[in-house]
């Protein structure tokens, strides 16, 4: 009796071992270090009309169960990560809520990433990062750096940003890309006119 007891126990617990229980606390945790830069991780957009938008926090502590955040099921790292600024829907258009809410231009707002911090998502494979006003990558922690651990990254949007030709180097090992967005920045030259690519 015993036996057909530990038997069931164990049918059990292997069912049960493919899932995972929520996000890592490893990438927990690099979420909480990028929320000074990207304040609205934790946060979801609610639309109630074409004037009004409610902005909320997440209730879920799992950070895979938040709008901005999509996780592997099975190992439960994150694998899509979209830092988009939140746009709310006006009768005239869309608005990006940092330019609606700055008083300012946006021009005067602008800021450099660390790239690194992006590390510990090591199954990251797409990463959105539009309309934040990134002028470039602090030195030495570019999107060079994602090329020994971030390998499965197929997809980047840094489209409508500060970025110039200088970001174009630190781009160009990311040999696991097939999709790069960087339309609307600040290039020059010849090819100023930078858009999506498929690669």
């Amino acid at each position: 009796m015993e036996s057909k007891g530990l038997t069931m126990v164990l049918i059990v617990l292997s069912l049960g071992a493919g899932l995972c229980d929520g996000c890592l606390e490893e990438e927990r945790l690099a979420l909480v270090q990028l929320k000074p830069f990207f304040h609205f991780i934790d946060h979801r957009v609610q639309y109630l009309n074409y004037d009004d938008s409610v902005e909320e926090r997440e209730s879920s502590s799992d950070c895979c169960e938040w709008e901005r955040v999509v996780c592997n099921p099975t190992s439960g790292r994150i694998t899509h990560l979209s830092l988009d600024v939140p746009y709310v829907e006006t009768s005239y258009d869309l608005v990006d809520i940092v330019e609606y809410n700055y008083m300012g231009s946006p021009e005067e707002n602008y800021w450099y990433l660390n790239a690194s911090l992006f590390l510990p998502f090591e199954e990251l494979q797409n990463l959105s990062l539009r309309g934040n006003s990134v002028a470039g990558c602090i030195a030495n922690q570019g999107f060079e750096r994602f090329s020994s651990r971030l390998n499965k990254l197929e997809i980047l949007d840094l489209s409508e940003n500060y970025f110039n030709n200088s970001i174009l180097t630190s781009l160009s090992g990311l040999s696991s890309l097939n999709s790069l967005n960087l339309a609307n920045n600040k290039f020059t030259g010849s090819n100023s006119t930078y858009g999506k690519a498929n690669l």
